[in-house]
């Protein structure tokens, strides 16, 4: 948790994710233990998180949409009758570059791989 910079509202939140942590660790090590893998886990700033909060805030950003009649219908601007009939938005400096997600998506698929390889061994 140091090494990480952790901090948690409660001595209750600590002792949740303390849980989460030792489930994780147990997972890196059972799959550390196996010979059929070219690679190995490790303990990382992740580790206390579980598959939905890691995947919640690491595979994409979902934005919940207003569909209120109101929403829908005002407009800040006023008339709207006379926009062009296409925009360049790199032109408006509205377009971010690409962004380098490939941490992201290398832990996503050591979970993935680590859950079925778990799975794998302990379904009935």
């Amino acid at each position: 948790m140091v090494q990480h910079g952790r901090v948690y509202k409660d001595t209750k939140e600590k002792q949740r994710r303390y849980l989460i942590f030792k489930d994780n660790v147990e997972l890196i090590e059972v799959f550390n233990q196996r010979t059929d893998q070219t690679y190995t886990l490790s303990v990382n700033k992740y580790a206390d998180l579980t598959n939905e909060e890691f995947r919640s805030m690491h595979s994409g950003y979902k934005k919940q949409l207003l569909y209120s009649s109101e929403v829908m219908s005002s407009s800040k601007h006023g008339n709207v009758t006379d926009l062009p009939a296409s925009v360049d938005w790199r032109e408006q400096g509205a377009v971010t570059p690409v962004k380098d997600q490939g941490e992201t998506y290398i832990n996503i698929n050591i979970y993935i791989h680590t859950y079925i390889y778990i799975y794998s061994i302990t379904a009935v």
